[in-house]
């Protein structure tokens, strides 16, 4: 028995060191399957408890890593980088009282380390408190230490929707350690978040050039080339990842979703099933799969999905994935009061993981209003650019405007763009961005040259896209906020206001998922009905102040009259009629949207309506919402 005894725990010993090489190598999911089952022989293991947090860190799953760091401590409370650990993944969450607690917990044991000093400074200015961060600040030195602490910090803001502290702390990082490829991959993705998207590619480039054999990197680079429209290259780079390591579910997550776009929904089905034989934790592929068609998961498929929800394995982020996929899933067969469920508790799991304050954003919708006005457009008659080749397509998500691109872009004389950060990119180029969004505070010194230099910055970038189009659509929905703008910059362009019943349209982006910054009031039924009404009124702002200048077109006329409403949008865009706008479903071009696969279908009027059968838990939505 003795003996039994001393080979577990040789065996034991054996399976920490090979998960501690993992993790420092960077197979997270290889050292988490380890540690896992450690766990399951020694529940209580604190180093396990530990590592396990660290990974929770490191991908972004806070709520998991504070429950198993905060056993760590409760087993080992000496422990003072499990406390420091703990306290990052508190402030990751916004609970930074907790989180101050747990560091000066961590600097009584270690009070010389400039790591914990860094992190708790962050911590209490995060809460106002600048006094007291004052002599924590000052403890920053430039060791290597410091310099993972200020990265992990960097992560944790980027994931809670903070990117502009996030840059400020990896910028940092990098001016102490220029050579980490780490912190060059943290850069990368604060970049891409940043909509800095030329600069994310650099990045990215470069560490490639140092670390040619890096799956994840490959992904992470695709993923920047996707956004701004070089599909061909972000597949190639895919699938180079999974070359690299076939094993490697992320990629052919990402290449399924790719294959989705291009209309392959077979294709991308059995990637998106490839990724979880790979990883049973990556549940973003059972939601993708359910995005592309009706009951698109087996039953024995739904009933893993529930088994995993009761599961104490996964983490709250895999958790929210499984509620949206099977709120889809239950939707599809009509159970809605159950799928009901499992939106609120997705939704929930979302708004947890963001730090969202929604006046901010009414501050932007107020800055807007003010500054474009009448007065603003007497002064600024003479600048921008008559040019005709941009349609721009301004409205909220799921207003039926990947339906009216698709329209646009089978007419032959017109290039669909998709949602390509292009105008924001311009401006940005020109004037200073507050939270990536507001620039009015700069045009109050602006001059001609200014507004010159972003129209023909902005048309540069777009030629290039299809240099021999008539027309160019750019379908970058928030550019709502920029109609003032684009009617400046650009005087004979056409801005096309897509509207749905507003009903339809918040429960639509209820149900789903945004990757995107400028979303996070999506997740809460009261902030998604406040930000509806802003929008709301900024649009009537533009048709007072602009009056003719935005032609609006309706989903619910589109589905019922779709030929007489589509000559009328033709004849908007000064496009004489094709025919082949019926048929626009036959179309091939990309369409990198969550509805990649619904307009590859004939007009159908199943959407109308959809609201309807969840109009009680709807309520504190429905009763903010302007009257349709």
């Amino acid at each position: 028995m003795a003996c039994n005894s001393m080979n577990d725990a040789t065996d034991l010993q054996q399976k920490l060191q090979n998960a501690l090489q993992l993790l420092r190598g960077g197979q997270l999911p290889q050292a988490e399957r380890l540690y896992r089952e450690i766990l399951k022989v020694a529940p209580s293991h604190p180093e396990a408890l530990h590592c396990l947090g660290i990974i929770g860190l490191q991908v972004g799953r806070y709520e998991d890593a504070v429950t198993l760091i905060g056993k760590a401590v409760r087993l080992q409370p000496s422990n003072h980088d499990a406390l420091l650990n703990l306290g990052n993944g508190l402030q990751a969450l916004g609970r930074n009282d907790e989180a101050i607690e747990s560091y000066q917990q961590a600097l009584a044991l270690q009070p010389e380390s400039s790591a914990i000093h860094a992190n708790l400074g962050n911590a209490l200015m995060a809460n106002g408190e600048l006094d007291r961060a004052e002599s924590d600040e000052a403890a920053l030195l430039y060791e290597p230490g410091l310099t993972e602490a200020r990265r992990n910090l960097a992560d944790a803001l980027l994931t809670r929707g903070q990117p502009d502290q996030a840059m400020r702390h990896i910028a940092i990082a990098a001016e102490a350690d220029p050579l980490a490829i780490e912190i060059q991959v943290s850069m990368g993705n604060i970049l891409h978040d940043l909509g800095r998207h030329d600069d994310a590619i650099a990045c990215f480039t470069a560490v490639i050039e140092t670390r040619p054999d890096s799956a994840p990197v490959r992904c992470n680079l695709g993923n920047v080339l996707r956004d701004v429209g070089r599909l061909p290259e972000a597949t190639n780079h895919y699938e180079s990842a999974i070359e690299l390591d076939p094993n490697f579910s992320e990629a052919h997550y990402c290449l399924g979703r790719m294959r989705q776009y291009l209309g392959k929904d077979g294709e991308a089905s059995a990637e998106f099933r490839k990724a979880i034989t790979l990883d049973r934790y990556c549940t973003k592929a059972w939601r993708a799969i359910t995005e592309l068609s009706r009951q698109s998961l087996t039953d024995a498929e739904i009933k893993s999905a529930n088994a995993a929800l009761e599961s104490e394995d996964y983490s709250p982020e895999q958790r929210l994935h499984l509620e949206f996929a099977l709120g889809k899933s239950y939707e599809d067969i009509d159970q809605h009061v159950i799928a009901s469920e499992h939106y609120q508790r997705g939704n929930r799991l979302c708004r947890s993981r963001i730090a969202y304050t929604f006046e901010n954003d009414q501050s932007v919708f107020e800055h807007v209003r003010s500054t474009f006005n009448a007065e603003f457009f007497d002064r600024w008659t003479n600048v921008g650019t008559a040019d005709e080749t941009p349609v721009f397509m301004v409205g909220m998500p799921r207003c039926g405007s990947t339906l009216v691109e698709q329209i646009l872009a089978s007419h032959p004389s017109v290039y669909g763009s998709g949602e390509l950060p292009l105008l924001p990119q311009a401006i940005a180029r020109r004037f200073p961005l507050t939270d990536g969004l507001d620039y009015t505070a700069a045009l109050t010194t602006t001059s001609s040259e200014d507004l010159n230099f972003v129209a023909e910055s902005y048309l540069a970038t777009q030629r290039q896209l299809a240099p021999d189009a008539l027309r160019i659509t750019d379908k970058l929905l928030i550019n709502f906020l920029n109609v003032g703008l684009i009617h400046v910059l650009f005087p004979d362009a056409r801005i096309i206001h897509c509207v749905r019943d507003s009903r339809d349209t918040c429960f639509s982006i209820y149900k789903r998922i945004f990757s995107a910054r400028g979303h996070h009031y999506a997740y809460d039924l009261e902030e998604l009905g406040r930000y509806y009404n802003e929008y709301a009124q900024l649009m009537e702002h533009w048709d007072h102040v602009l009056p003719g200048r935005v032609h609006q077109i309706r989903y619910e006329s589109l589905v019922v009259e779709q030929e007489s409403t589509t000559r009328e949008l033709l004849e908007f865009c000064g496009l004489s009629w094709n025919p082949a706008c019926l048929e626009f479903h036959r179309s091939e071009r990309p369409v990198v949207t969550h509805s990649a696969s619904q307009v590859r279908q004939p007009i159908f009027r199943g959407s109308i309506g959809a609201w309807r059968p969840y109009e009680a838990s709807l309520a504190p939505l429905l009763r903010l919402l302007p009257a349709n």
